[in-house]
């Protein structure tokens, strides 16, 4: 069982209380001693929405991850008043391996969304991804990034 102890330790040098916006990319692995899992998704959190925003690419998916890391989050948050958690729709994966495509395109999304917008509630998630020119964009990050190792 998580501890608030625990979650203001881990919270507080990073100074989460203070953050607009707050992105968290999720993992479905019930063991966190072991790598694993299956599925990613994204869970943003919005200060001035007052608000958990969980970004699924397969189907609410990753629900129940989001909404247990969420609401351990929401008593060291709440502090200001009471925070919601809203499934928020996005574009749906067509395989079973680009979620974390759509991860990273969601968060770019929303945090270019963020710098004009002091709220996320009504950013746009529908707009097409293309996750195969993603996944180049990304290896052509990764080939340079190696080269200078």
């Amino acid at each position: 069982m998580v501890q608030a102890s625990d979650i203001k330790l881990f919270l507080e040098p990073l100074g989460i209380d203070k953050k607009k916006f707050v992105f968290f990319a999720l993992n479905d692995n019930n063991s966190p001693d072991m790598a694993g899992g299956s599925h990613w998704s994204l869970l943003v959190y919005s200060k001035s929405d007052s608000c958990f925003f969980h970004v699924d690419s397969l189907s609410g998916s990753n629900h129940d991850v989001a909404w247990d890391f969420s609401s351990h989050l929401m008593s060291y948050l709440s502090k200001a008043g009471s925070i919601n958690f809203v499934d928020k729709e996005c574009i749906q994966q067509s395989n079973g391996y680009d979620c974390g495509v759509h991860v990273i395109c969601n968060t770019e999304r929303l945090a270019q969304y963020s710098q004009t917008n002091t709220e996320l509630n009504s950013c746009n998630m529908l707009i097409k991804i293309d996750p195969t020119v993603k996944r180049k964009e990304i290896q052509h990050i990764i080939q340079n990034l190696s080269k200078k190792l």
